[in-house]
């Protein structure tokens, strides 16, 4: 595995599958490359170099791993894992999230980077059944235990939830939360607009939307690494629906 080529010489792929692994260790810890310019005392340049490969010796990747909370040991498991099995699940792995509430709220927060104790802290999940669900995660190989009793998501962030199985939980789970807000009430964040779109408009608003999901995620990491007020959990919903049924005589 070449982590330093020589100049000139492509990075092997190997080496470009830890690097990236590393990208997304760092964006989950909320590391931007202007944050890690500024804690590593050099340019932004030189950061995003040293991302790709350029460059990088050694002594920075275990700089960079320390920051990100990780190790190149297990960077290089991640990038061993097979780009479907990254970024996909099977329908069955969906289907048995699905069954239990508490399971899916501890795979996902497990999914963004969260200490399971957030399980109880957070949603009020007692700690023995928080147990109980990762050895069930384990065992429907959709996380790897880590040393320090940490845990890790087989299953990128960004992995978009739109299949039958999700969208029915959210249909039973989420839906509610949304339909209850208070329009009215000073503290509730929301815009809205009415548009007329083409199938085109259509599918660019369905992009921008999926995009703004990813803004959120790191918001919320970039968030974790600078607050110094307490956080509170929070509910986000980009929807479009066509108004057609709506406004027909």
């Amino acid at each position: 595995m070449i982590l330093e080529p020589a100049a000139g010489d492509p990075l092997d792929a190997e080496g470009a599958a830890v690097l990236a692994a590393l990208r997304r260790a760092l964006r989950s810890a909320g590391w931007t490359q202007a944050r890690l310019a500024t804690e590593l005392e050099v340019g932004t340049a030189t950061v995003k170099r040293w991302l790709h490969g350029r460059g990088l010796g050694f002594a920075t990747l275990g700089r960079l791993c320390a920051l990100a909370q990780t190790s190149l040991a297990e960077l290089t498991d991640a990038a061993r894992l097979a780009p479907d099995a990254a970024d996909h699940l099977t329908l069955a792995q969906e289907e048995a999230l699905t069954r239990d509430s508490n399971l899916s709220t501890v795979f996902f927060l497990i999914l963004n980077g969260w200490p399971i104790e957030e399980a109880t802290a957070g949603f009020h999940i007692a700690p023995e059944t928080v147990d109980r669900h990762v050895e069930r995660l384990e065992r429907l190989a959709l996380v790897d235990r880590l040393p320090g009793g940490r845990v890790r998501a087989r299953l990128r962030p960004e992995h978009a939830w739109q299949r039958a199985p999700m969208r029915r939980h959210f249909e039973r789970h989420m839906k509610p939360l949304f339909t209850a807000v208070d329009f009215g009430d000073p503290e509730t964040i929301f815009g809205a607009a009415t548009v007329k779109l083409s199938p085109l408009g259509v599918a660019r608003l369905r992009e921008r939307i999926e995009a703004f999901r990813r803004d959120i995620q790191a918001i919320e990491s970039e968030d974790r690494r600078s607050a110094t007020l307490p956080a509170e959990w929070h509910a986000v919903l980009a929807v479009a629906r066509s108004m057609v049924p709506l406004i027909r005589p």
